[in-house]
């Protein structure tokens, strides 16, 4: 992962705590994915399996059918997916050529299990950020 990418991973709430060492240990596992324009990301009532992080291109996040914004570089969704398993409360559409950083869940917690203090320290920011922003009833 080049290093801009991993500056960005750094700016993802839930993974900002982490040292360097974990969040390089977070950026191997991710796969790169390329979408051409039009090409549904996520889909508005889908099971959540991961994490994506927008490393090129914009794509646009619409609820319902109704637009609610455009996302771009550096921006991100889905980070809940990696902790619990539930639905997709939105569809992300690849506006333009847009190039992600995908984590799944299941290479998330395999992660986890091999590394107790990435775990520890994973739960501590989720704690942290449910205190500090806690659920609303759309998310």
């Amino acid at each position: 992962m080049a290093a801009s990418a991993l500056d960005r991973l750094k700016k993802v709430p839930i993974f900002s705590a982490l040292p360097p060492k974990e969040l390089e240990w977070i950026s191997r596992s991710m796969k790169e994915r390329v979408y051409e324009p039009g090409t549904v990301i996520v889909k508005q009532g889908d099971p959540g399996v991961g994490f994506f992080l927008v490393a090129d291109g914009t794509v646009e996040v619409t609820h319902d059918g109704h637009k609610l914004r455009e996302m771009g570089a550096g921006e991100f969704f889905g980070e809940m997916a990696l902790m619990e398993e539930r639905v997709r409360t939105a569809t992300v559409t690849a506006k333009t050529q847009t190039r992600c950083l995908q984590l799944v869940r299941w290479d998330f917690r395999a992660m986890l299990k091999e590394n107790p203090d990435l775990a520890v320290r994973m739960l501590e920011v989720v704690v942290r950020r449910l205190r500090e922003h806690p659920p609303r009833e759309h998310d």
